[in-house]
């Protein structure tokens, strides 16, 4: 069946000691969502033929477009500080946190689950375009990269008959209104 939209991501913050997922978060209506694994495509020659090869997922790029431009954006998943007065001060020492992040989509008549289990984004760009005759909406796209963790799981995928079923799923995993697993 066709994918048919994205909604509801999610994001929680990652414990690498315990594989868990705590504070989540749903910060913004989703645009896009659109992983991108690389892979290692490594053959072995042997006889002046190709006799094996390695298509390992090696990491990947996650790339997520949201609607709102929110401060809870560039605290909660790139690391920035928000002072008392309400601004963001952007470091060069600021680190992004390792997160766990979710969406759900529609496949035929069932509700996809899908959630990478270690991704770190980075700073998206700053794109702002003046008003004109027609409006223009910009969004805020982050590009994360996927990492993969100690036990080699690194995206998750699960069907649901109902978006509701599919949503409590991605809020337990990164700990939304539950302890997250």
């Amino acid at each position: 069946m066709a994918k048919k939209g994205i909604e509801y991501a999610v994001f929680g913050l990652l414990d690498e000691k315990t594989g868990t997922y705590s504070g989540g978060k749903y910060l913004s209506p989703v645009v896009n969502f659109n992983g991108a694994p690389a892979k290692a495509n490594v053959k072995d020659y042997g006889d002046n033929r190709p006799l094996e090869t390695d298509n390992s997922v090696t990491g990947g790029t996650l790339s997520i477009e949201l609607n709102n431009d929110e401060d809870e954006i560039y605290v909660f998943l790139l690391g920035h500080e928000k002072s008392e007065n309400g601004a963001i001060a952007y470091n060069v020492n600021d680190t992004p946190p390792y997160v766990g992040c979710g969406a759900v989509g529609k496949s035929g008549g069932k509700y996809v689950g899908k959630f990478y289990t270690k991704v770190q984004f980075g700073e998206p760009n700053d794109d702002n375009t003046t008003r004109q005759e027609n409006t223009t909406f910009n969004h805020v796209t982050l590009e994360g990269t996927i990492l993969i963790p100690e036990d080699g799981v690194w995206k998750i995928r699960q069907e649901f008959d109902t978006l509701e079923a599919a949503k409590e799923w991605l809020n337990k995993k990164v700990g939304i209104g539950a302890q997250a697993e």
